[in-house]
Protein backbone atom coordinates (compact mmCIF):
# COMPACT_ATOMS: atom_id res chain seq x y z
CA UNK A 1 0.00 0.00 0.00
CA UNK A 2 1.45 3.15 -1.22
CA UNK A 3 1.17 6.13 1.31
CA UNK A 4 1.26 9.84 0.19
CA UNK A 5 1.02 13.15 2.51
CA UNK A 6 -1.01 16.08 1.55
CA UNK A 7 -1.58 19.79 2.52
CA UNK A 8 -5.30 19.22 3.55
CA UNK A 9 -7.58 21.52 5.59
CA UNK A 10 -9.89 21.32 8.39
CA UNK A 11 -13.01 19.61 7.39
CA UNK A 12 -10.74 16.75 4.57
CA UNK A 13 -9.58 13.26 5.03
CA UNK A 14 -7.95 11.08 2.24
CA UNK A 15 -6.43 7.67 2.87
CA UNK A 16 -5.75 4.05 2.28
CA UNK A 17 -7.19 1.31 3.98
CA UNK A 18 -7.98 -2.61 4.14
CA UNK A 19 -11.23 -3.57 6.10
CA UNK A 20 -12.80 -6.93 7.17
CA UNK A 21 -16.21 -6.48 7.59
CA UNK A 22 -19.15 -9.29 8.46
CA UNK A 23 -22.83 -8.78 8.38
CA UNK A 24 -25.57 -10.60 10.17
CA UNK A 25 -28.85 -9.80 10.05
CA UNK A 26 -29.19 -10.44 13.82
CA UNK A 27 -25.94 -9.74 15.53
CA UNK A 28 -25.03 -6.53 12.89
CA UNK A 29 -22.06 -5.53 10.70
CA UNK A 30 -19.01 -6.01 12.41
CA UNK A 31 -15.74 -4.02 10.87
CA UNK A 32 -12.04 -3.85 11.43
CA UNK A 33 -9.46 -1.56 9.39
CA UNK A 34 -5.86 -0.79 9.11
CA UNK A 35 -4.49 1.46 7.09
CA UNK A 36 -2.59 5.40 6.38
CA UNK A 37 -5.08 8.43 6.66
CA UNK A 38 -3.90 12.41 6.61
CA UNK A 39 -6.78 13.89 8.86
CA UNK A 40 -6.04 17.80 9.71
CA UNK A 41 -8.93 17.54 12.18
CA UNK A 42 -8.30 14.23 14.55
CA UNK A 43 -4.31 15.11 13.97
CA UNK A 44 -3.77 18.55 13.71
CA UNK A 45 -1.57 18.43 11.06
CA UNK A 46 -1.64 17.16 7.13
CA UNK A 47 0.67 13.88 7.43
CA UNK A 48 0.04 10.56 6.66
CA UNK A 49 -0.76 8.52 9.74
CA UNK A 50 -0.44 4.70 10.30
CA UNK A 51 -4.57 4.20 12.06
CA UNK A 52 -6.61 1.14 12.99
CA UNK A 53 -10.21 1.24 13.18
CA UNK A 54 -13.15 -1.19 14.84
CA UNK A 55 -17.18 -0.91 14.57
CA UNK A 56 -19.86 -2.97 16.27
CA UNK A 57 -22.83 -1.80 14.11
CA UNK A 58 -22.60 2.19 14.45
CA UNK A 59 -23.55 2.10 18.16
CA UNK A 60 -20.23 0.92 19.69
CA UNK A 61 -16.58 1.43 17.97
CA UNK A 62 -13.28 3.50 17.70
CA UNK A 63 -12.12 5.71 14.33
CA UNK A 64 -8.64 5.46 16.12
CA UNK A 65 -6.11 3.87 18.40
CA UNK A 66 -6.86 6.60 20.63
CA UNK A 67 -9.33 4.53 22.30
CA UNK A 68 -10.19 1.49 23.86
CA UNK A 69 -10.05 -1.58 21.42
CA UNK A 70 -6.62 -2.22 20.05
CA UNK A 71 -4.41 -4.22 22.05
CA UNK A 72 -0.73 -2.85 21.09
CA UNK A 73 1.79 -5.03 21.43
CA UNK A 74 5.03 -3.48 19.55
CA UNK A 75 5.93 -0.56 17.52
CA UNK A 76 6.05 -1.91 13.80
CA UNK A 77 4.13 -0.48 10.62
CA UNK A 78 1.10 -2.71 10.19
CA UNK A 79 -0.22 -4.09 7.02
CA UNK A 80 -1.95 -7.31 7.36
CA UNK A 81 -5.12 -7.83 9.35
CA UNK A 82 -6.80 -11.81 10.12
CA UNK A 83 -8.28 -13.82 12.58
CA UNK A 84 -6.46 -16.02 15.11
CA UNK A 85 -7.41 -19.44 15.06
CA UNK A 86 -6.81 -20.29 18.69
CA UNK A 87 -7.80 -16.96 20.21
CA UNK A 88 -10.78 -15.19 17.51
CA UNK A 89 -8.42 -12.55 18.21
CA UNK A 90 -8.31 -10.24 15.11
CA UNK A 91 -4.83 -9.31 15.15
CA UNK A 92 -2.78 -6.84 13.04
CA UNK A 93 0.31 -8.08 11.30
CA UNK A 94 3.59 -6.05 9.67
CA UNK A 95 4.74 -7.99 6.71
CA UNK A 96 4.44 -11.38 4.49
CA UNK A 97 4.72 -15.03 4.78
CA UNK A 98 6.86 -16.36 7.68
CA UNK A 99 8.22 -12.56 7.68
CA UNK A 100 5.24 -11.82 9.28
CA UNK A 101 4.96 -10.08 12.64
CA UNK A 102 2.16 -9.75 15.25
CA UNK A 103 2.55 -5.42 16.72
CA UNK A 104 -1.35 -5.66 18.13
CA UNK A 105 -4.96 -7.44 18.06
CA UNK A 106 -8.55 -6.57 18.64
CA UNK A 107 -10.07 -8.74 21.32
CA UNK A 108 -12.63 -11.22 19.80
CA UNK A 109 -15.02 -9.86 22.98
CA UNK A 110 -15.28 -6.85 21.21
CA UNK A 111 -17.66 -8.06 18.07
CA UNK A 112 -20.63 -9.95 17.82
CA UNK A 113 -20.63 -11.31 13.99
CA UNK A 114 -17.18 -10.88 13.24
CA UNK A 115 -16.16 -13.47 15.95
CA UNK A 116 -17.70 -16.62 14.08
CA UNK A 117 -19.43 -15.31 10.74
CA UNK A 118 -17.59 -15.48 7.30
CA UNK A 119 -15.89 -12.00 6.51
CA UNK A 120 -15.78 -9.88 3.12
CA UNK A 121 -12.30 -7.82 2.71
CA UNK A 122 -12.35 -4.13 1.29
CA UNK A 123 -9.18 -2.49 0.36
CA UNK A 124 -8.76 0.70 -1.45
CA UNK A 125 -9.02 4.35 -1.19
CA UNK A 126 -11.28 6.69 0.50
CA UNK A 127 -11.72 10.51 0.82
CA UNK A 128 -14.46 12.73 2.92
CA UNK A 129 -14.70 16.66 3.42
CA UNK A 130 -17.84 19.15 4.88
CA UNK A 131 -20.23 20.71 2.40
CA UNK A 132 -17.75 24.13 1.81
CA UNK A 133 -15.02 22.11 1.28
CA UNK A 134 -13.44 20.23 -2.34
CA UNK A 135 -12.81 16.87 -2.28
CA UNK A 136 -9.44 15.81 -1.59
CA UNK A 137 -6.61 13.62 -3.58
CA UNK A 138 -7.26 10.10 -2.95
CA UNK A 139 -4.03 7.93 -3.44
CA UNK A 140 -0.99 10.12 -4.93
CA UNK A 141 -3.20 12.57 -6.33
CA UNK A 142 -2.45 11.05 -10.29
CA UNK A 143 -4.96 8.96 -11.26
CA UNK A 144 -4.71 6.11 -13.17
CA UNK A 145 -2.97 4.33 -15.61
CA UNK A 146 -0.09 6.29 -14.97
CA UNK A 147 2.77 4.52 -12.97
CA UNK A 148 2.84 7.38 -10.61
CA UNK A 149 -0.59 6.42 -9.28
CA UNK A 150 -0.78 5.22 -6.22
CA UNK A 151 -1.75 1.43 -5.75
CA UNK A 152 -1.67 -1.65 -3.51
CA UNK A 153 0.62 -4.66 -4.32
CA UNK A 154 1.68 -8.61 -3.38
CA UNK A 155 -2.41 -8.72 -2.29
CA UNK A 156 -2.55 -12.42 -1.19
CA UNK A 157 -5.45 -14.07 1.17
CA UNK A 158 -3.88 -16.18 4.35
CA UNK A 159 -6.05 -18.68 5.18
CA UNK A 160 -6.21 -19.81 8.93
CA UNK A 161 -3.56 -22.15 8.60
CA UNK A 162 -1.09 -19.33 7.06
CA UNK A 163 -0.86 -20.39 3.45
CA UNK A 164 -0.97 -17.21 1.27
CA UNK A 165 -2.98 -17.14 -1.77
CA UNK A 166 -2.91 -14.40 -4.66
CA UNK A 167 -5.38 -11.87 -5.48
CA UNK A 168 -5.62 -11.22 -8.91
CA UNK A 169 -9.36 -10.54 -10.22
CA UNK A 170 -11.74 -7.62 -11.40
CA UNK A 171 -12.64 -5.21 -8.59
CA UNK A 172 -16.21 -3.53 -7.82
CA UNK A 173 -15.80 -0.08 -6.87
CA UNK A 174 -18.26 2.98 -7.04
CA UNK A 175 -17.66 5.09 -9.72
CA UNK A 176 -16.65 8.93 -9.40
CA UNK A 177 -15.56 11.85 -12.11
CA UNK A 178 -12.56 12.15 -9.63
CA UNK A 179 -11.02 9.01 -8.83
CA UNK A 180 -9.89 5.98 -10.80
CA UNK A 181 -9.07 2.08 -10.11
CA UNK A 182 -7.73 -0.34 -12.40
CA UNK A 183 -8.23 -4.15 -12.05
CA UNK A 184 -5.91 -6.49 -10.59
CA UNK A 185 -3.34 -7.51 -12.54
CA UNK A 186 0.03 -9.30 -11.22
CA UNK A 187 -1.76 -9.02 -8.19
CA UNK A 188 -1.65 -4.98 -8.15
CA UNK A 189 -4.20 -1.97 -8.41
CA UNK A 190 -3.76 1.31 -9.26
CA UNK A 191 -5.90 4.04 -7.97
CA UNK A 192 -6.64 7.79 -6.94
CA UNK A 193 -6.96 11.22 -8.41
CA UNK A 194 -6.87 15.15 -7.92
CA UNK A 195 -9.74 15.14 -6.40
CA UNK A 196 -11.75 19.19 -6.45
CA UNK A 197 -15.44 19.11 -7.59
CA UNK A 198 -16.55 15.64 -7.71
CA UNK A 199 -19.91 13.83 -9.09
Amino acid sequence: MDVYGFNLEHGQETGGFIWIRSNDETQGSNYIGAGWNVYPEGYNDSHAHFTTFWFVDPSKGCLDMNCPGFQSTGGSHPIIPGQDPKTGDWEIYYGFNGEAKIIGFYPRHLFTSLSYKPVNIVFGGVVSHVEDKLSPPMGSGIAPPKDDAASFSNLKFFDAAGNAYPIDRKLEYMSSSCYLVTDIASYKFFYGGPGNVCS
